[in-house]
């Protein structure tokens, strides 16, 4: 491998890797706007300038040059804070500085903003322009989600790469001449692709903009924290951006995708982001993914327990609930095991659907378990992430062994075996029964029981008693999608309300049928877990790590 000296320091690296990435590597940071590591290398804004120095026919030559275009090579010399490269990267900044709105105080980016940062510590310059500023298309709507400023934009094409390269839709370019240049739709085209929030994320200054992060929140109020999406089985990475402060005012935002009910004006996550993991999705996530977090703070959340009182649902105190559950229960087990089901989402982790078949399945031994949720119809995969399985945890529940037992029966089984009397007590957790339901199934059941994140009115009336289930984002935990690679996402904030996670509601309840599980927190149930279940064998949250790790038959 070559080996190449960086303001004065040996090191080597492999073969290929341009001087940028190389001075990345070891912890020195050269500015840039147009360059990506996961797009094609253009070399188009200048700003990443460093010295150069090599051997050139038997002595060394200097020169400067732009870093994402130099290839390292053995015996090559980079110096990154000569007085004449912070004199290029000023020149580089001023130029384009020249026409840029000086609008920080009402841009969304400041804050994250490339130039802004770069002009702080690389720049440094009086500004000498005394001529009007060219004026160009402002706050201009280009797409579902997202808007265009024609004037902040620094031509990096970051935006048209990632649309020609990456989801091949094409819907923008760079047009004109000179002064005249701009990034505007092809004729004919939105960018209404599911990949489209991308681009915001690209976009090194504030020329791209988020219509549903647009004006919501300054950046620095933010705090974040990582996660996995739970939308499909990819489970990509991503990042929680988030406020609890009640007088930063929130506008409602618009909604992705037809929810049951809009965000309430208290919206703790304020936007999601991809976070990078090569191994799942690179450094993107789809625009379902990206916008599906309102469900988390929607009006119809379940926050405090709910029972049923004369044909009315009523806030009780958590213990009723719980007491409720286990006489029904216990009932229904004394009367015939085989007529409980209970029916999970696999929108849950591994720890709580662990908890939930320890309690079940190991100390109760219900032969009527299962997670096979059907999948919505309006729901399409695609070949870039977007996996034909919207649950995050289907191999976990596959793993862990939530399933029909024996003789058992699963989802697809309840409504014949209602209609003939064989069940007649159901609890579902994260699982909306009129999913895999008829109504008259439903009316037929004995006893019904929920632990549930949001409640919408008409699932009321055939409640008997639900307990509120911690919504994403609040809760920690692991999934493991559809390869196999186990993740961890960590909780943002508390639960709302008295809602708690489900391994949580697990705890009590097994306390309550005296099937005691003795665990305190989340680690306690994967130590657990990893002692009882093959594939997550000797796996810690450490040894997990924050990419996540293949275990099992997909290692």
């Amino acid at each position: 491998m070559p080996k190449i000296k960086i303001n004065g320091n040996e090191h080597e690296f492999p073969e290929g890797m341009n001087v940028l990435e190389a001075c990345k590597n070891v912890g020195i940071y050269v500015p840039h706007f147009c360059y990506h590591p996961l797009l094609r290398t253009v070399g188009s804004c200048r700003m990443c300038k460093v010295e150069v120095s090599q051997n050139m026919r038997g002595s060394m030559q200097s020169r400067i040059d732009i870093s994402c275009k130099v290839e390292v090579a053995d015996g090559m010399e980079i110096r990154t804070d000569t007085p004449e490269v912070k004199k290029q990267q000023q020149m580089t900044l001023e130029f384009l500085l020249s026409n840029h709105p000086l609008d920080c105080p009402v841009c969304d980016d400041a804050g994250e903003c490339e130039l802004q940062n770069f002009y702080f510590e690389f720049g440094q310059h009086d500004s000498r322009m005394i001529e009007p500023k060219i004026k160009n298309r402002k706050a201009f709507d280009i797409g579902r989600s997202i808007v265009l400023d024609n004037e902040r934009c620094v031509l990096c094409s970051r935006c048209s790469r990632f649309l020609e390269e990456v989801t091949h839709t094409h819907e923008l370019g760079i047009f004109g001449m000179g002064s005249a240049e701009s990034i505007m739709l092809k004729p004919g085209a939105r960018l209404d692709n599911d990949y489209a929030g991308n681009v915001v994320d690209l976009c090194p200054v504030g020329a791209l903009t988020d219509k549903d992060y647009r004006f919501k929140r300054r950046v620095w109020y933010l705090k974040s924290t990582p996660s996995i999406c739970e939308h499909c089985a990819r489970g990509c990475n991503v990042r929680v951006d988030w406020d609890l402060n009640p007088y930063h005012w929130h506008k409602k935002t618009f909604q992705m995708r037809k929810h049951r009910t809009e965000a309430t004006d208290l919206q703790r996550i304020q936007r999601i982001k991809p976070r990078r993991n090569d191994a799942v999705n690179k450094e993107w996530i789809c625009d379902t993914g990206r916008y599906g977090y309102k469900s988390t703070d929607s009006a119809d959340r379940l926050t405090q327990p709910v029972i049923n009182e004369s044909g009315e649902l009523k806030p009780v105190e958590a213990g009723a609930v719980i007491k409720a559950f286990v006489t029904g229960l216990n009932s229904a087990i004394k009367s015939n095991p085989g007529k409980v089901a209970v029916v999970v989402s696999p929108k849950l982790t591994n720890e709580e659907i662990y908890a939930a078949w320890s309690l079940f399945r190991k100390r109760l031994e219900l032969p009527n378990l299962d997670h096979k949720l059907p999948v919505d119809p309006e729901w399409t995969g695609d070949d870039l992430l977007k996996s034909a399985d919207p649950f995050p945890n289907r191999l976990g529940c596959e793993w862990i062994g939530f399933v029909p037992d024996g003789n058992g029966l699963g989802v697809e089984d309840l409504n014949l075996a209602i209609s003939n009397g064989k069940i007649d007590t159901l609890l579902t957790i994260l699982a909306d029964p009129r999913e895999f339901l008829e109504e008259k199934s439903l009316s037929k059941l004995k006893r019904k029981f929920f632990i549930l994140r949001n409640l919408p009115e008409d699932l009321k009336e055939h409640v008997d008693a639900a307990l509120p289930a911690a919504a994403w984002g609040e809760y920690r935990g692991t999934f493991t999608n559809f390869e196999g690679r186990i993740q961890r996402l960590e909780a943002a904030f508390d639960p709302e309300g008295e809602a708690q996670p489900v391994w949580h509601w697990m705890i009590e309840l097994a306390t309550g049928m005296k099937k005691s599980l003795k665990w305190r927190k989340t680690e306690d149930i994967m130590h657990s877990l990893s002692d009882h279940v093959i594939n997550y064998k000797n796996l810690s949250y450490d040894s997990i790590g924050p990419e996540g790790v293949v275990v099992g038959d997909k290692a």
